[in-house]
């Protein structure tokens, strides 16, 4: 046969003028062998048809018409029918949950029929460089990642979009909707868990750098230093960031702080900024130190990371499916209303059972052991 894929579009719109509600598209390989298209054709097909509101899909219905004919707008919810451009402005350094952000937010947009385009800078001045040369867009998601966003960025930003949405929560009382996690609440249940496997001389781990979002656990873990009365709390401040050689500087940091005759002062370490949990169980079992026979560990991070977690450690934090649906309500919902307050919307805390955490080693035993066959990472 010689049909086009505008055959196939042409054959979609009449079925969809003639449809009732509930009526059930036909299915994909059908539609490829009837007009020789490739399944990717078919899709784009049926997601013009979805952006248009002529049809819906629904996890054990599958895709069916809304019905005669008409965009179905009264059930659209936040979603808008109007195509928009979206810039994602992600820095250019190797952080697993940036990349899974920007892909998933990518994903989102796209299937609204909105066209995205994804670009990744250095520096502000790289930024501002790339920017100049843009053409205007109805929405932007900025990716700090631990860098500062500076005044003439912010500047540059507004003037190129409609909306300005900041992955993490680092701005407030701006006109930028600012989606992101602070650790204060994950610290304390953190704490508050290996609290319950009887730990009380515990170490917090997170970075020197003036990051709001760590100082804001920071705060929490000053206010519990002086409210515990039945527990000891250490502070660990690692020089690093997590992109930069983080999961050494902290093993190293652990390392040091044994006395002469090889122990820890603490029995349990709670540690904010691991990006690659199988590297830092590895460098722990390196130095003697067996997790959980010799020391507790719960990271503070993303749930639904295994490259942080590594299947292995109990996990108090977030989720990245968390912070990219509410970027993605959050820029929905300033397009349906521009005249909502900005704010900070901070996402759920989420946790992961794992197996790194255990009752406290006896006070006879030396805390640094030979690592057992359950605490080696192999």
């Amino acid at each position: 046969m010689n049909n086009t894929a505008s055959d196939l579009e042409q054959y979609l719109d009449e079925l969809a003028n003639n449809a009732r509600p509930g009526d059930r598209l036909p299915p994909i390989r059908d539609l490829m062998r009837r007009f020789g298209v490739s399944q990717m054709l078919v899709q784009r097909a049926f997601q013009g048809l979805k952006t248009r509101g002529l049809i819906d899909s629904q996890v054990g219905r599958g895709t069916y018409f809304r019905g005669d004919g008409e965009p179905a707008l009264a059930n659209a919810g936040p979603r808008l029918q109007a195509t928009r451009s979206v810039l994602l402005l992600r820095r250019s350094i190797s952080i697993t949950r940036g990349r899974v952000l920007v892909e998933g937010l990518q994903r989102r947009f796209t299937a609204d029929g909105h066209r995205v385009l994804e670009v990744s800078y250095t520096d502000p001045a790289h930024a501002r460089t790339v920017l100049k040369g843009s053409p205007r867009f109805d929405a932007c998601v900025v990716q700090s990642t631990y860098k500062t966003i500076t005044i003439d960025l912010l500047a540059a930003l507004r003037d190129k979009c409609d909306v300005l949405a900041v992955d993490g929560a680092t701005l407030a009382g701006t006109d930028v909707e600012a989606v992101g996690m602070e650790w204060g609440e994950p610290l304390a249940k953190a704490i508050a868990l290996l609290r319950q496997q009887g730990h009380s001389r515990i170490a917090y781990a997170a970075t020197s750098s003036p990051v709001l979002a760590t100082q804001m656990g920071r705060r929490r873990f000053e206010y519990l230093q002086s409210n515990l009365a039945d527990a000891e709390l250490h502070e660990i401040t690692v020089p690093h960031l997590p992109d930069d050689h983080y999961e050494a500087a902290l093993a190293d940091l652990v390392k040091a702080s044994r006395d002469a005759s090889g122990q820890l002062p603490f029995t349990a370490l709670v540690a904010w900024g691991i990006e690659d949990g199988a590297k830092f169980r590895q460098l722990m079992s390196e130095a003697g130190i067996g997790i959980p026979s010799a020391l507790s560990v719960v990271l503070l991070g993303r749930t639904d990371l295994a490259n942080e977690h590594a299947n292995f450690f109990d996990t108090v934090g977030c989720s990245v499916a968390d912070q990219i649906e509410s970027l993605y309500q959050a820029i929905n919902a300033r397009w349906a209303d521009p005249s909502i307050p900005y704010g900070v919307r901070l996402i759920p805390v989420t946790s992961k059972a794992g197996q790194s955490i255990a009752a406290p080693p006896s006070t006879t035993r030396s805390t640094v052991s030979r690592v057992s066959a359950t605490d080696s990472p192999t």
